[in-house]
């Protein structure tokens, strides 16, 4: 698959510098990866499809406002959310320094000013800092990812947890620890091998 195809098939509009941005991630996640190890995807395809495309499968979902993406590892989603969402500021958080150097990197190389990259755990962020909306990939049980996520959600925030399909087990699990909580499934457009599915946790009115 081609990125444009991938956009396309996303049913996503792109200017030229978002598409010549995401190129960009794309060779240089390939050259950084040979010197540095920043993820399990080594070459083009998958770099394309598990980094990129996927990280833009929840697009219908992200609104203006403040948002972070936790457990962000090299950037994703937080990268190419930050080039597609210009009115959102995207906030990417991991405690892997080396990892984060990438999103440093690419936030210089394409002036992205809508990111912020912070390197701690998501505990040791003070709360003051609230969001509209946290957003995971592959971060945690969705158990933990609530739990985690909470203190940092303004009053009428999400959380945006992206998962594999069979992630029926970790909502009954949640639902019956955070009765606070609403918890909706949605399917993303099917882009990686595997069905990647969206849970999207609200907390109940008071």
């Amino acid at each position: 698959m081609r990125l444009v195809d991938g956009l396309n098939y996303l049913e996503l509009a792109y200017s030229k510098n978002q598409l010549i941005c995401l190129k960009t991630i794309l060779h240089e996640h390939l050259k950084w990866n040979k010197v540095y190890n920043i993820s399990a995807h080594r070459d083009e395809k998958n770099v394309l499809i598990y980094q990129i495309l996927d990280s833009l499968t929840p697009h219908d979902f992200i609104r203006d406002g403040r948002l972070l993406d936790v457990g962000t590892g090299p950037g994703f989603p937080g990268l190419p959310l930050a080039l597609f969402f210009p009115n959102t500021h995207v906030t990417v958080v991991d405690s892997n320094d080396k990892k984060l150097a990438f999103s440093r990197h690419i936030k210089a190389i394409c002036n992205i000013g809508n990111l912020q990259i912070v390197h701690k755990r998501i505990e040791e962020l003070p709360t003051t800092q609230q969001f509209d909306q946290i957003i995971s990939r592959a971060f945690r049980h969705l158990n933990g990812m609530i739990e985690c996520s909470l203190a940092f959600l303004k009053p009428d925030g999400e959380i945006l947890a992206m998962k594999g399909a069979q992630v029926e087990s970790e909502i009954v699990d949640a639902q019956s620890t955070h009765g606070n909580c609403m918890i909706r499934l949605h399917k993303l457009p099917h882009i990686v091998d595997e069905q990647r599915m969206l849970v999207v946790v609200k907390q109940r009115s008071a």
